[in-house]
């Protein structure tokens, strides 16, 4: 029961209970420290328990039958070694049910609580038997490291692990649904980049101050957005970013508005940076929004804080924002998507792992997967197969793909071959 308890003991646990002033936790932590010596105090105890039970009961209780057997003339030559036999095996069973099987169960059960209340017994019985152990435990290293077998370095739990303790507690209702999917999100934010966030070039809203001023508060009114990015002719040419309740507090005092005494410093950062560490730039700085570029210097997207919080607790929808159109689940299961829709967004939607050409950097959205696939620029009504899924274009805008359908396909079907079709 001690051994089953101790070594399948949840350290954490442990630790807390240490924390709370339990002796006995403390002392099963450290006795996990050195397992050598727990388990060579426990093995010593074990053996001396068998060969005692097996030495007394043989002697003692075969007496009782072998005056039984010695009354059956067949028997009678071999009654000792009968009555001996059926006691050796009388003391195995209930030893392995009694002494084994159900003590271990218990350990298993309550480990924590099992391992606290032995370890101190324990300790103490290591201390009795030290000499004994101690040539245990220096003939099992001795034999491992004839054997080329070095003591393993403790694993330091990995996020898989963390990953499905919060599934059970959700699963076992400690823990809720949601704070499941918070978790598990805040995890992937880790692996995360910039450019699976931020919101792309194309659907960029800024305010250029050479336009007319009418024309930069229409965007103002029409873009739902907090701060804006601020440029001269083109968006490369960046000036900075409004706060567009500091533009309003002009216009409000003045009776009109110089954008460009209200622009602030961005916050520029490179598009396959983690997503944490944009974050931590956020917590540094007074500016929740940032501009990310490419290995060129060319502005490829914006990213805000709001789309931090997304990416964790899901999307929260605005009036009249993008995000409401881009997905449109149909009856016949198919999924019409905007062509600037993330790809790891993408990959969950349909339980996909990795898609070819992702490794290499040569797309970040949906749109561009499928650019990449037809090798050209694609017409409306291409389609393509790939893996149990069809692609295929809905409308175009310009050059820039704007909706692509996807269809998921009977597992049956050959689609293992990539086709495509431009007519």
């Amino acid at each position: 029961m001690a051994e089953f308890a101790l070594v399948s003991s949840n350290r954490i646990r442990l630790e807390l209970l240490a924390g709370e002033g339990d002796a006995g936790a403390a002392t099963a932590l450290e006795l996990l420290k050195d397992p050598n010596t727990f388990l060579s105090t426990i093995q010593v105890a074990i053996t001396l328990i068998g060969i005692v039970a097996g030495a007394y009961s043989g002697i003692t209780f075969a007496k009782y039958l072998t005056p039984f057997f010695e009354t059956l003339p067949a028997l009678a030559p071999y009654a000792t070694a009968i009555s001996v036999a059926i006691i050796v095996i009388a003391t195995t069973y209930f030893s392995l049910v009694f002494g084994e099987l159900v003590p271990k169960r218990i350990g298993l059960d309550n480990p924590e609580y099992i391992a606290s209340r032995v370890a101190r017994f324990l300790r103490a019985i290591s201390v009795l038997a030290s000499p004994l152990v101690r040539i245990l435990s220096a003939s099992t290293e001795g034999v491992l490291r004839v054997s080329g077998k070095k003591r393993p370095v403790p694993a330091e739990i990995s996020e898989e692990e963390i990953w499905r303790m919060v599934s059970e507690g959700a699963r076992t209702g400690v823990i809720e649904k949601a704070e499941e999917t918070m978790v598990n999100a805040i995890f992937r934010l880790g692996d995360r980049k910039v450019f699976t966030l931020m919101t792309p070039r194309p659907e960029i809203v800024g305010i250029d101050l050479d336009e007319p001023l009418e024309s930069a508060m229409k965007k103002v009114l029409s873009s739902n957005h907090s701060f804006l990015p601020v440029y001269r002719g083109q968006l490369d040419t960046l000036s900075g970013v409004v706060w567009v309740r500091d533009l309003w507090a002009q216009m409000i005092e003045h009776r009109g508005a110089d954008i460009s005494r209200i622009i602030r410093d961005p916050i520029i950062v490179s598009e396959t940076a983690p997503a944490l560490k944009l974050l931590e730039l956020f917590r540094t700085s007074a500016t929740p929004i940032a501009l990310a570029i490419d290995e060129f210097g060319v502005i490829t997207g914006v990213i805000t804080v709001h789309d931090i919080l997304t990416a964790i607790i899901g999307d929260i929808g605005t009036p009249g924002s993008p995000r409401d159109r881009e997905l449109t689940f149909r009856e016949d299961g198919s999924v019409l998507i905007d062509g600037l829709y993330p790809l790891d967004e993408v990959k969950d939607l349909f339980g996909l792992s990795r898609l070819p050409g992702e490794r290499e950097g040569l797309f970040h959205t949906l749109a561009g997967f499928v650019m990449t696939e037809l090798g050209r620029i694609p017409a409306t009504g291409d389609v393509f197969e790939w893996n149990n899924l069809r692609f295929e274009v809905i409308d175009m805008d310009g050059n820039r793909i704007d909706k692509i359908l996807v269809t998921p396909l009977q597992s049956g079907k050959d689609s293992g071959e990539d086709s495509a079709d431009g007519t």
